[in-house]
């Protein structure tokens, strides 16, 4: 995502292209610097996400670490030089999720805002009516097997919360999953669930059962030759923001998202003061140009020179 340059100290921001490395979260896109033998800045959690003991690097003078939602273990960067504060959000989200606190709107002068989301266009409904309507269908459903495609690391987890409270189910999830779920137990949340190959997931599997799997297996395909195995109707949905604007071959898609939405990101850029702001992730350049319309001054972080290496000053003073 680019170069922090902090007191002669470089910080690759979700990159690997320096000897320090800041990772805001366990999501994989995020995690390249884990497996370039680099010193790494993250949470505790973010470490025991991807298997490793956490040694977090120290944190150079004058940054911080602060609460970003999205996921277990999510952060954002703060660093202040020569009395200017940049920020860095990452993946966030500004919403109370079932496994996370909302992000900390954290005020500044050049903000670095992930634009996942960032075009008037991507408007996510309601959570609340979404979390009703994933509650309604599982509960339709009741007499049939409910497969629910979703991220392992993050998504599966609030889903499994919102399985426990709004339904009274303990989902079946994948091994792999299992282990993500007992590391957001092991960070103090609660979640009720079984893992598949286990004596306790081969007796729910006697029945009508609802289970978590990957997206890519919440498909119609998949569907039937799971009834086939079981002689039960499938029924399968994808959860993901992305079912709000896009169609997916599956019964449903429910808009749950561990993100900011156009609404929560000018949120946040209204509510930090920023005197700049520079777009990174998906649409970068599309995020800016519409922010620059009505009146910001924004920068789309692949325009600035070389796509990997921006530094403090430059996020700062470019124009």
């Amino acid at each position: 995502m680019g170069v922090l340059d902090s007191f002669g100290l470089q910080i690759a921001l979700d990159d690997y292209d320096a000897e320090v490395c800041f990772v805001s979260h366990a999501h994989t896109d995020h995690t390249k610097a884990f497996s370039k033998n680099r010193k790494i800045i993250a949470s505790d959690e973010t470490f025991l996400l991807l298997g490793k003991s956490p040694s977090c690097h120290p944190l150079p003078q004058g940054t911080s670490l602060h609460q970003a939602g999205h996921m277990l273990g999510a952060v954002q960067l703060r660093a202040e030089l020569d009395g200017q504060v940049f920020v860095y959000t990452g993946d966030f989200s500004l919403h109370q999720g079932y496994t996370t606190l909302p992000a900390k709107i954290l005020e500044c002068d050049t903000l670095m805002i992930d634009s996942t989301y960032a075009l008037p266009h991507l408007r996510l409904p309601s959570r609340a009516d979404t979390i009703r309507k994933i509650a309604k269908f599982v509960r339709q459903n009741e007499n049939k097997i409910v497969l629910l495609g979703a991220y392992l690391r993050g998504k599966t987890q609030e889903l499994i919360r919102l399985l426990n409270e709004e339904c009274g189910i303990a989902p079946i999830v994948s091994s792999k999953a299992d282990y993500f779920c007992k590391v957001y137990r092991q960070s103090g949340i609660k979640l009720d669930w079984i893992a598949a190959g286990t004596p306790e997931a081969q007796e729910a599997m006697k029945s009508a059962f609802v289970a978590i799997v990957p997206l890519s297996q919440a498909n119609f395909s998949f569907g039937a030759k799971l009834s086939e195995a079981f002689g039960l109707e499938v029924k399968t949905a994808v959860v993901t923001g992305w079912a709000a604007f896009h169609r997916f071959p599956a019964d449903e898609g429910f808009p749950l998202s561990d993100h900011a939405d156009f609404r929560d990101t000018m949120r946040y850029i209204h509510e930090s003061n920023a005197k700049k702001v520079i777009c990174a992730n998906a649409s970068d350049r599309e995020a800016a140009a519409h922010l620059r319309r009505i009146g910001i001054d924004a920068v789309a972080k692949s325009s600035l020179s070389g796509s990997h290496q921006c530094s403090l000053l430059e996020c700062m003073h470019n124009k």
